[in-house]
């Protein structure tokens, strides 16, 4: 169990879907204010500080007492306090490239005392040992992943035998805000969570118990639930990584 809050920036950290063309600036790179990734944490942040949808994950993650989560794009954080207190005894990492949302996470479970540990970094390379984790969930973050079937092994690397996975995309239309956001950022087609290559990915690299559900939010948004999990369980789900 962690002791209190904790927020943590390595030195370096893998970027998701920031493909701009424009890097005049800084010996071709972006100064971090006006970074793509940096602006629409913000954004998202003030717009998403709370979201429908975090609820209805966390109630059908099936978090039990003793979980070690791994909140993947954790964002402003509400979908990680949740977590938190799902059941009694979890501990939660939660990850995301960007630093404003790793902040703003790190100060919601300080407020209430929780086990959480902050982190600024992404699913390529995730703030955990082999084995560590006995769920894995991404909340609307999946289809940023810079690189998903890496950050697919890379999940794989840190779940227990036993161990749960649930990404989750909300499905956006053609001419959703969101959709042309991203062109507009000149970001690589995404990849989301209800992708078919998705399934191919998972049973490659070794998952069970592979799902797909169309579901909606109180606000009746509707996303694409998928779950999976890692072969194993009973006592061996009990040992732990790193």
């Amino acid at each position: 169990m962690f002791g209190p809050v904790r927020v943590l920036f390595p030195a370096a950290v893998p970027h998701h879907r920031d493909r701009r063309k424009d890097r005049r600036h800084h010996g071709g790179r972006r100064p971090w204010w006006k970074s793509f990734r940096t602006t629409a944490a913000v954004g998202y942040a003030v717009r998403h500080y709370e979201g429908a949808w975090n609820r209805m994950v966390v109630e059908r993650a099936g978090v039990v007492a003793g979980d070690r989560i791994l909140d993947i794009g954790c964002g402003p954080g509400h979908g990680t306090v949740l977590l938190a207190e799902a059941a009694p005894e979890v501990e939660v990492r939660a990850v995301d490239p960007a630093w404003p949302f790793v902040l703003v996470t790190g100060w919601r479970a300080f407020r209430k005392r929780l086990p959480v540990l902050a982190r600024n970094g992404a699913a390529e390379k995730l703030p955990a040992g082999a084995g560590w984790a006995t769920l894995a969930v991404s909340v609307n973050a999946f289809h940023h992943w810079a690189d998903p079937r890496g950050g697919l092994a890379e999940v794989r690397r840190v779940l227990a035998p036993g161990g749960r996975l649930v990404l989750v995309d909300e499905v956006f239309s053609e001419d959703h805000r969101h959709t042309k956001f991203h062109r507009e950022g000149e970001t690589v087609d995404p990849v989301h969570a209800g992708s078919p290559v998705v399934r191919e990915w998972l049973e490659g690299l070794g998952f069970v118990g592979i799902g797909v559900e169309r579901v909606e939010d109180a606000e009746g948004t509707p996303h694409h639930l998928l779950r999976a999990s890692v072969p194993g369980g009973g006592a061996e789900a009990a040992s732990s990584g790193g």
